[in-house]
């Protein structure tokens, strides 16, 4: 899936928030100096269907650039790696589901120079995945974005981190259905994926 998203320079220096949310989804994906590939495990609780509250295992792979130029154009993949675990496979096949699909909603907290924090929806696909006879289902769920970085925000270092909730749509071939899984980041973990530098 490729998702575009230009931003226009006079929109975006009508207004502050437009301007930092715009340089945060920058910041976040994209730039013009090298890029350091960021690799995150993170574990997250949900409520599942007819199993009750469940832990998966996500691994995030993105590359976070040192710098970032604005005025730039770039395209940079992502992915997430989902281990649902044993008791959501299990249930799976309780209900004879033999194919997973969706979606994942997540988020990317960017805190930038002057402190101000703005969350980035991400959505992206999940490959239709067959459910295993036996042991636990992974999934990746993987997308690219396009990205115009706009003129005019503010020199200095911005953090990338994990926002602590996201969604995941599930559709089944079962008698489940599609259904939502609300995930809330697990407690203690450390959620920063890296740092760039603007100007």
């Amino acid at each position: 899936m490729t998702t575009t998203m230009a931003g226009k320079k006079k929109r975006a220096l009508a207004g502050g928030g437009v301007i930092a949310a715009l340089t945060a989804i920058a910041l976040f994906l994209f730039g013009s100096g090298s890029a350091l590939a960021a690799e995150k495990t993170l574990t997250f609780s949900g409520e599942f269907p007819l199993i009750g509250v469940q832990q998966v295992s996500t691994a995030i792979n993105v590359e976070i650039p040192a710098s970032a130029t604005p005025g730039e154009s770039v395209q940079v993949p992502f992915s997430i790696n989902v281990d649902a675990g044993a008791s959501a496979t299990d249930g799976l096949r309780l209900v004879g589901a033999t194919t997973v699909s969706g979606s994942i909603a997540a988020a990317a907290t960017v805190t930038l120079s002057d402190g101000q924090t703005v969350d980035i929806p991400i959505e992206l696909p999940i490959t239709e995945t067959p459910v295993p006879a036996e042991g636990s289902l992974t999934f990746p769920a993987e997308g690219t974005v396009d990205f115009t970085v706009p003129t005019g925000v503010a020199a200095g270092d911005a953090t990338v981190a994990v926002a602590a909730t996201a969604t995941s749509h599930i559709v089944t071939d079962s008698s489940l259905g599609e259904f939502d899984v609300n995930l809330t980041q697990d407690e203690g973990q450390d959620a920063v994926l890296g740092t760039t530098t603007i100007g």
